[in-house]
């Protein structure tokens, strides 16, 4: 019976731990978008892994230096995104979220446009930090 009984303690903290976890990412992925939104590099800057690395549907990988660069000429422009839903799965020191958002955005010779993407984003907890170590996007169909 006792050690039952610390069996299920062991499993309610790790339970706790992981919703301390996805409750972390959650406030640093609103973050994210307000950054992104702002283009504020320097967030971004402590954001972001130094090996981070950005897979669009479609395009070209783009690595932190690479994206910061889009971002900061105004190359990329984020409008506005809207979580469609998401889905948190989470590990000691990474949690993976899979989500659709709608992401209104504009390139520096285009209209604004929208598109509806599936999204696969990589947070890791470094120095008790979590950062975004990758994103990875594939066109979803319009709901």
């Amino acid at each position: 019976m006792v050690k039952r009984m610390g069996l299920i303690a062991v499993l309610a903290l790790a339970a706790r731990a992981q919703d301390a976890n996805i409750d972390a990412v959650r406030k640093m992925a609103r973050d994210l978008e307000r950054a992104l939104i702002a283009a504020d590099t320097g967030t971004l800057e402590k954001i972001l892994t130094d090996d981070f690395l950005r897979r669009p549907p479609g395009g070209p990988d783009t690595n932190k230096r690479e994206y910061l660069s889009l971002l900061s000429s105004g190359r990329l422009k984020y409008v506005a995104f809207q979580n469609v839903e998401e889905q948190f799965r989470s590990y000691p020191n990474t949690v993976l979220v899979d989500d659709v958002t709608d992401i209104r955005a504009r390139g520096s010779s285009g209209p604004e446009g929208e598109t509806r993407l599936k999204l696969t984003w990589i947070w890791v907890k470094l120095d008790g930090q979590w950062r975004l170590a990758g994103v990875q996007g594939s066109q979803a169909p319009a709901q």
